[in-house]
């Protein structure tokens, strides 16, 4: 007796969960994501590239598709990162040659000073693409860190670009250059 009434309360707890969520595009074949550290400030590039079909469609929404874009990538940040994060100056552009989108802005307080010590979360940017750099396996060199896969089926490279000190390699749990699974730090020559 009791399920007749929830059915009709679950179907429309889903139904309403439904209206809430951010329309899904769909047409996305590739995104390359790049962050670049630069002292205290991570300048931040996401490139999505589109099928035929929907590079027309997003065309004639331009105002429309950069705001929901820029909205997310902000709410991302500030509900996925440690706190601090902020990125004032969000723009995307549109690259009808390469049938591109591309989202661009500066990071701010997501790295921190002290002395010529140097740390940074990246919560940001793994926890909305569901990737960790230690459990995904990150490729580190000397240069950083990186990742090529499939998010959400589509195929997707990260670059995390990080100050060359000598030929120490971003290795996890290494000091004084390392990271572990969202955040890295480095110290540079007084």
């Amino acid at each position: 007796m009791r399920w007749n009434y929830l059915i009709p309360l679950i179907v429309s707890v889903s139904i309403l969960s439904g209206c809430t969520q951010a329309p899904t595009i769909t047409g996305e074949t590739e995104r390359t994501i790049k962050v670049e550290a630069h002292g205290i400030v991570l300048h931040y590039q996401n490139e999505s590239f589109w099928s035929g079909d929907e590079m027309p469609r997003l065309l004639e929404n331009k105002d429309e598709f950069s705001s929901k874009q820029i909205e997310k990538f902000i709410n991302d940040l500030s509900r996925r990162g440690e706190g601090g994060e902020h990125a004032p100056n969000a723009n995307v552009e549109f690259n009808e040659g390469r049938k591109s989108t591309i989202l661009t802005c500066d990071i701010h307080g997501a790295v921190w000073e002290g002395g010529n010590s140097y740390h940074a979360t990246f919560f940001w940017l793994l926890r909305p693409l569901e990737l960790d750099f230690i459990d995904n396996d990150f490729e580190k060199s000397e240069k950083g860190l990186f990742w090529d896969g499939f998010v959400n089926g589509v195929p997707t490279t990260v670059s995390v670009e990080l100050p060359t000190i000598d030929s120490f390699v971003y290795e996890a749990w290494s000091h004084p250059i390392g990271h572990c699974h969202a955040h890295v730090w480095w110290e540079l020559s007084p």
